[in-house]
This record gives structure tokens, sequence and C-alpha cells, in this order.
């Protein structure tokens, strides 16, 4: 059996138990195989699993990231945490910036605070938003079984990405976006009929859907939020999600204020708590997308393969 260290921690917490779990393999002697690593990654069941393949010197480190049902070009909450595990764990001295090579492009990682990384926040810059298709709020209301008067009508329903793509759903309270409650069958067909489902999208993935508020629980936050998706065949919701809020800072910087800084909350109404942080400037249509969270480490272990 060959032994590979692995790490469990969550990512966009403040605390331990809270955010969203993440698996981060280091595995720079290539000891695990493509299908080994979606195997480890069912197996582990999180939303997704990270290996760290090759160091390439000390700055850009190769990533790969896979869910359990198949393998991700970019992921917001493993490039976070698996960054914190490369500064802690790997890196001889902590410099306030690295590199990701992830499938989709480099990310570059920015540590706030080098010298107390357990505390600091890390930033990543997300690739240029792609602003497609725009929709009705009466076929959104319809066809997914939502109030229109429930929907925030002042802004647009538009599915944005940096890297995955997001359906952007605007809501105009909290009880709105408590009240969310949708069979797969129902996302699924909507999906389908605009070849956004798994079996008929470009990408062989499914568009997921981000609901925002303006409404939030705590005084300091500026959006709850939550992003829920299709995947192993059932309709699951995510307790924090960095691609996601890197399109919904690009939506803010588009329609709202070409210049924001604000709190995100997420995963409150599944008692995971989440805090996003994002800065954003919008440029002569060039976007400037920096979304940050801070890791918890809770174990650290041996992995035979």
């Amino acid at each position: 059996m060959k032994p590979i260290k692995y790490y469990i921690l969550d990512v966009f917490a403040n605390n331990k138990y809270q955010g969203n779990q993440l698996a981060v393999f280091v595995d720079f002697d290539n000891q695990i195989s493509d299908s080994e690593m979606q195997q480890i990654a069912r197996e582990i069941n999180f939303a997704e699993t990270t290996f760290i393949k090759a160091n390439e010197g000390n700055e850009r480190f190769v990533v790969r990231i896979f869910t359990p049902e198949h393998e991700v070009p970019f992921a917001g909450h493993p490039s976070i945490g698996t960054s914190y595990i490369i500064a802690k764990f790997i890196l001889p001295e902590i410099k306030q910036k690295l590199t990701l090579a992830l499938a989709h492009c480099d990310i570059e990682m920015t540590i706030e605070q080098p010298d107390s990384i357990d505390e600091s926040v890390f930033n990543m810059r997300q690739a240029q938003p792609e602003f497609r298709e725009i929709f009705t709020h009466e076929e959104v209301a319809d066809e997914l079984g939502i109030s229109l008067g429930n929907l925030d009508i002042s802004l647009p329903i538009q599915e944005i990405s940096t890297g995955l793509p997001y359906i952007l759903i605007p809501l105009n309270s909290l009880k709105a976006i408590e009240n969310l409650k949708f069979q797969y069958s129902t996302i699924q067909y909507f999906l389908e009929k605009r070849f956004k489902y798994k079996t008929n999208s470009s990408t062989g993935h499914s568009t997921s859907f981000f609901f925002f508020t303006k409404e939030t629980y705590e005084a300091t936050s500026n959006y709850n939020t939550r992003m829920l998706l299709l995947e192993n065949n059932r309709l699951s919701e995510d307790a924090a999600t960095g691609s996601a809020n890197g399109c919904f800072l690009a939506y803010l910087l588009k329609y709202i204020n070409p210049k924001i800084t604000a709190t995100i909350e997420q995963g409150f109404q599944i008692n995971r708590k989440s805090y996003i942080y994002l800065d954003g400037v919008r440029e002569n249509e060039t976007y400037q997308i920096n979304v940050g969270g801070r890791s918890k480490l809770i174990s650290e272990g041996t992995w035979y393969i």
C-alpha cells in the first residue's frame, strides 16, 4: 500500500464546523491515478476534494479538483482551502502570493496576513466573467414554481461564469430565500430545455442556481445567498461557494456599482454558517474579481492507495 498525506478543513469558516468541508491530498509523486482520485472523492463525499500534483518552485502548484461525480476545471472553496494547506504545510517560507494551476486557468492567491495564516483571509483573483443568457422573471417564476412576488424584478436573472456557470436569481426577502423548495425533476426540466443539464450541455456539467437577497441574518453581512445544484442524481445545497460568489461579484459590478466590497453569508439555512468576502472593480468592461475567506484545519492523516 502507498501512503498519501491528506488534510480535512472547513473553508469560508470563521470557526471550526462552519463553512464548506474540503479534503486536500498531497501527491507530488503522482501516485494517485485519475480513476483513484475520482474514487477517493466519492468515498469522502464532500462537495469537492483536491489533489496537489506538482510544486513548481514553491510559487506555482498544479491542483486538480474532483466532486463525487466528476472532475471540475475550477472551484472556489477548494482553491482557498488548498492554498491554506500549501502555505501552512508545504512552503518553507510563507509568502504573500502563490499561484494555483487549475484546469480552467491559473488562479492567483493572496494571503492577507502571512504571519498569522490560521486567522488570515485568503483571496483568489478569478478569471474574467462571461455574461451569458438572460431569463425573464416570468419564465423563472412559472417553470421553477417561485412566486413572482418573491423575485426582485428590479434586477435581472442571468447566467454568469468565471469558470463554472451559475444562474443568478434575485429575491426580495429572507423569507423568500428561506422558503425555496424544489424537486430534482423541476430543476432538471428547466435545465434540459435550455441545454444546460449534464446530459445535453456542452461541458457535460449541469448549470447551478445561485439565489440572493439584500436581507441578512447578521448586521455585518450585505447579502444572504443560497446555491443549489444537481449532482449524484439528487438536489443538493452548497454551504459556501467561491466560484458562484465570483459570478455574483461580477453581477454586482455590472448592475449595482463598478466598485464593490461586501460580506456574504451563505449556508445559514443548512446550519453551516459561511462568510465570503468580495472585493472588486469594473473598469472599461475589465473586471477584477477577488473572493476571500478563512480556513480552519480539522484533521490530518494518511490515506492508503
